[in-house]
């Protein structure tokens, strides 16, 4: 009895002591991690930086389409207050950059899709805070109320955090987990780097006399210098994500009933489609319940009218009553939970870059970007085989100005449903297409910009103050003219 007495005793010591050593294992919420590691954070700050984020509200802006029965302030530029959802996702990108178990490949990958989300956010808003952004849970000294940057400003940090990424690439042969872009390929998150790095360079082509900046010689740098510099060779290297049939990451216009019954082809985008015999108008649209009953077909350009986005509502939808106009491609855009992918930054908006830098004079080449791209679009819709006919209908004029214009008409073309609100930021940077504004629009003019969040206004003031007085404004003003395009 004394016998087995000692080896219970000894077994609730010895009990006693593992327990002790691991109660505090045993407490932690497993659901709550304290360390989280950037594989885990990588995947959802990829999908939500390149996914389309906007997917129809630029398209009424610029025209693409036009809606009808509902107001909508994207057509009408009601706009008031926007929301820094972008922040949101920089977070978690600074949680990347921040952990004590990050490579200098997720902080590379990390310092990227800043310089992605930060280049939105200052040609949405302007001035924005960067420098102080994102340090409210910093050690020692958090930051609840950043100070704002000049968009001037910004835009060299991003492309300072794009050339350290770049430095950081070009040396670190090893892969990253949780890559859902290039499954870890880390040449072609440096390509990525270097090619929006020309992209931010040509967006402050009306800078181009500022010495800070120097955009043309930042730019023919990295092109003429490959082997530091590499940058998109194929589609294959181009930024879009995917999506599939599960529940937040699916196609953001799928069975959305307002796309399917209330948005029709705007007649800026078809009748530019059609004097150019643009076959992507059959992916776009479909033909006029009219024309299919006249006996044409949908491979004919006749069969397709956009309604103008320009008219009061009320006339917008008497017109689409008539049967005369086409609507939006449904089974295209609205039946599939997957749909086309995100084109984030295509290989063919990369081409069509270089293609106007080339003719602006930045750098030599003798290149046909402007027929890579078209090639490369067409391609992405399937018709790859139409690319040669259509390229000798539209070839690219001897007459610079002439060949400007048609790649400002090829970038508008491409960034239906695609690249958020890209086709408004070139609208301001280009002066192209030239649009109408009539009874369907609040202002005379295009919009600049969004106003700063409520949330910046109420908790911020001194410094959202201090920005509205910098850039000019006595009051939050959607019509006031950025840095980036005087």
């Amino acid at each position: 009895m004394k016998t087995a007495l000692k080896y219970i005793l000894g077994g609730l010591i010895v009990g006693s002591t593992f327990l002790s050593c691991d109660v505090d294992k045993y407490n932690l919420d497993p659901n709550r991690p304290t360390i989280v590691e950037p594989q885990a954070i990588l995947p959802n700050v990829i999908f939500q930086s390149f996914k389309n984020r906007y997917p129809w509200q630029p398209g009424l802006t610029m025209r693409h389409n036009t809606a009808i029965s509902d107001r909508q302030a994207f057509q009408t530029y009601e706009w008031s207050t926007g929301s820094w959802d972008e922040f949101n996702i920089l977070r978690d990108v600074q949680k990347v950059m921040t952990a004590t178990s990050a490579t200098e490949a997720d902080k590379a990958i990390a310092h990227i899709l800043r310089a992605y989300n930060f280049f939105f956010l200052t040609r949405m808003y302007g001035d924005i805070p960067y420098t102080q952004a994102l340090a409210g849970e910093q050690a020692g000294a958090p930051v609840y109320t950043p100070a704002y940057d000049t968009q001037k400003e910004v835009l060299l940090g991003i492309l300072s955090e794009l050339e350290t990424a770049n430095s950081i690439l070009a040396q670190t042969p090893s892969r990253v987990n949780g890559d859902i872009l290039y499954q870890g390929d880390l040449k072609k998150w440096q390509k990525f780097a270097n090619s929006f790095s020309l992209k931010v360079l040509l967006s402050c082509s009306n800078q181009q006399s500022d010495t800070d900046l120097a955009v043309a010689d930042r730019f023919k740098k990295i092109v003429s210098n490959p082997a530091q510099y590499p940058v998109f060779a194929s589609a294959e290297d181009e930024v879009k994500v995917a999506y599939s049939d599960y529940e937040l990451i699916r196609y953001p216009m799928y069975q959305d009933f307002n796309v399917q019954n209330k948005r029709f082809l705007g007649k800026d985008l078809t009748n530019l489609m059609k004097t150019l015999q643009d076959p992507r108008l059959f992916f776009y649209g479909q033909p006029s319940q009219n024309a299919l009953e006249q006996g044409l077909t949908a491979q004919d350009f006749n069969a397709y009218q956009g309604i103008d986005g320009s008219l009061s509502m009320p006339k917008a939808t008497e017109l689409a009553s008539t049967g005369d106009y086409s609507r939006i491609h449904v089974t295209n855009y609205t039946t599939s939970p997957v749909g086309k992918p995100s084109l984030a930054f295509s290989y063919t908006e990369f081409m069509l870059l270089l293609q106007e830098a080339q003719l602006r004079g930045w750098f030599s080449g003798t290149a046909s970007y402007y027929d890579h791209a078209i090639t490369a679009s067409f391609a992405h819709y399937g018709i790859q085989e139409q690319a040669n006919s259509y390229l000798q209908l539209n070839a690219l004029s001897t007459d610079t100005e002439t060949a400007l214009q048609q790649v400002y008409a090829q970038r508008y073309i491409l960034f239906y449903h695609q690249g958020d609100f890209e086709p408004l930021f070139e609208y301001h940077r280009t002066g192209y297409p030239k649009l109408s504004f009539g009874e369907g629009q609040a202002t005379s003019s295009m919009p600049y910009r969004m106003m700063y969040p409520l949330s910046e206004q109420n908790t911020n003031t001194d410094h959202y103050q201090q920005a509205l007085a910098r850039q000019g404004m006595k009051t939050d003003n959607i019509m006031h003219k950025l840095w980036i395009y005087n």
